[in-house]
């Protein structure tokens, strides 16, 4: 099975509803499987977290990113969170956020 066979299915899938859709986070292409709608800020984060994934990207990182105020950072941040798109860890008393299939593809692992 191929990757354009994937998002040949993924595209039929997403017109059935349920949340399933591809896009582009930096150079790679994702696969979207909750129901959540996301929008622009929440693409900009992974797109920000694609840069830290050897090592989790905080709040300030975002911030710095971004130049969004660290209550829209926290926003979008909490979004993922909650979806379970994104995990938290506290090292040395920094929350660092990390992006599970962003961090896969880093060990040359794929979704697929």
């Amino acid at each position: 099975v191929s990757t354009a066979d994937l998002q040949i299915a993924i595209n039929k899938l997403s017109k059935l509803g349920g949340g399933f859709r591809t896009v582009q986070v930096g150079k790679s292409t994702m696969v979207i499987s909750v129901p959540t709608e996301l929008d622009n800020d929440h693409m900009q984060v992974m797109t920000a977290a694609s840069a830290y994934k050897e090592t989790g990207i905080s709040v300030d990182q975002v911030m710095y990113t971004t130049q969004w105020t660290r209550e829209r950072t926290q926003r979008a941040l909490d979004l993922l969170l909650q979806e379970g798109m994104a995990w938290v860890d506290n090292y040395k008393g920094e929350e660092l956020y990390w992006f599970p299939s962003i961090w896969q593809e880093s060990q040359g692992e794929t979704p697929f």
